[in-house]
């Protein structure tokens, strides 16, 4: 790796040959991927070997420091080296465009969203495990996770970052409403509350929120911006035109135009400083908040987190959906340690392993294995109640198809977030901002067919 990239490396060495020897015994015993997944056993082995791993830096660092101590561990017990570097979630896209020109680099690699479809060529083939590890796990809430476009698993669906409604509950109740369950109520809360001095803070601009959030707004309404095949560009519907218009209402009642510059940030620091009323963000808002032990600037005897609660995103005419980014763990083809890194991937799945990762996210990583949803570190907290069921309403940016490169492009350049503000502010129609939407994302679509062969 080149000095200018800021790695965080985490060394460990191997174990006695005792262990080692005692431990193989058992991989023997429980039957290869299968029993590693059934008793958090790592396999032994006596050759001197190096399992290198690259993530992005996580929002909470303690779930870093346990994926190094699983590595860790997982190495003493097989006698191997292990290594986990971190880089800047900004970063990664260059870290691993940089190994796969070079063709060499970590065995085992953090892709997230599009980039199992991207590098589909360099990735290993891994549906056997995939399954092995679904079936272990109840099954995976959201599917087209880590697919690769050749229809191979590329990647093992890992965890995703959820998009509750975070709500002060406190205000709602002033103005004598129920808690939202629709985006109807929310728009009539949020009306009611913007005018108490209390908007509603969804982003329309290039943010990461805005693309997530916009896209489960159409979703509610029955529109898709692509075709279950992940070809067919369909975002040009009725169902779109109704979901814009309703954006903008949105955004003409119950926001502020300080949404049309909003970063990911933004919304978190509205509600944390007791302006906003409601927003739709992970978990991090709030335990922002329960760090900064911020005050109501109108009530003094209030922190803001006490009142702050998270819900399901809301429902619309075609049901409950949200977006989320997902993240996914793959393996070099051209790894060294492809069979040690698959048993290392069984190894960290298996129940008890994906629960001290979850727990050490405090919450922050929602599991796609359903098995592992019911965690009890949601029950200790009511602000979680929510978290044990917004899996199987959250999709990735390609739903109802898999989250392609051509989408990632889609994705990158705000498409979605331009044409959604266009029509709010009133420089486009619906139709029309629609219609050049369609365009947008037609000739993208082309390009990558193009690729692709």
């Amino acid at each position: 790796m080149s000095k200018k990239t800021a790695l965080t490396t985490n060394k460990k060495l191997s174990s006695s040959s005792s262990r080692r020897g005692f431990l193989q015994g058992a991989a023997v015993a429980t039957g290869g991927l299968a029993g590693i997944l059934a008793t958090g056993i790592a396999p032994a082995t006596a050759q001197s070997r190096e399992l290198k791993m690259l993530v992005n830096s996580h929002f909470v660092p303690a779930s870093d420091e346990e994926l190094g101590r699983q590595l860790a561990e997982f190495g003493k017990a097989a006698g191997v080296k292990t290594r986990l570097d971190r880089v800047a979630h900004l970063q990664l896209p260059a870290v691993l465009a940089g190994e796969v020109q070079g063709q060499k680099g970590h065995d085992l690699v953090a892709v997230g969203n599009s980039n199992p479809h991207l590098y589909s060529k360099h990735l290993e083939n891994l549906d056997e495990i995939h399954e092995k590890i679904g079936k272990a796990g109840g099954g995976f809430t959201s599917k087209g996770i880590g697919v690769g476009n050749d229809g191979h698993i590329k990647a093992i669906p890992w965890y995703f970052i959820s998009f509750p409604l975070a709500l002060r509950t406190d205000l709602i109740a002033d103005i004598g409403e129920n808690l939202p369950d629709t985006w109807d109520d929310v728009h009539r809360i949020g009306t009611k509350l913007k005018k108490k001095g209390h908007p509603l803070g969804i982003q329309l601009a290039h943010s990461v929120d805005s693309n997530m959030i916009l896209r489960g707004i159409l979703w509610s309404y029955g529109a898709k911006l692509v075709d279950e095949d992940s070809k067919t560009v369909s975002v040009n519907s009725k169902e779109t035109v109704e979901a814009f218009k309703f954006i903008a209402a949105l955004y003409k009642d119950a926001m502020t135009s300080e949404v049309l510059a909003w970063d990911d940030r933004n919304n978190n620091v509205c509600l944390n400083s007791g302006k906003c009323s409601m927003i739709l963000n992970p978990i991090s808002a709030y335990r922002s908040a329960v760090k900064a032990k911020t005050v109501d600037p109108d009530n003094p005897n209030l922190l803001v987190h006490h009142s702050i609660n998270h819900i399901m995103p809301p429902k619309g005419p075609a049901g409950r959906h949200m977006a989320a980014s997902f993240n996914a763990a793959g393996i070099w083809k051209f790894s060294k340690q492809k069979e040690l890194a698959k048993e290392f991937l069984a190894f960290h799945f298996s129940k008890e392993n994906a629960n001290k990762h979850l727990t050490a996210s405090k919450g922050y990583n929602q599991p796609v294995l359903a098995g592992n949803a019911l965690h009890p570190l949601y029950a200790s907290n009511p602000k979680y109640y929510f978290a044990p069921f917004i899996g199987w309403y959250t999709h990735a940016i390609g739903w109802p198809g898999v989250p392609t490169a051509a989408m990632a492009t889609v994705t990158d350049q705000y498409l979605l977030p331009d044409a959604a503000a266009s029509v709010a502010v009133g420089k486009a129609t619906a139709e029309d901002a629609v219609k050049k939407l369609e365009t947008q994302m037609a000739r993208i679509y082309k390009r990558a067919a193009k690729r692709e062969g």
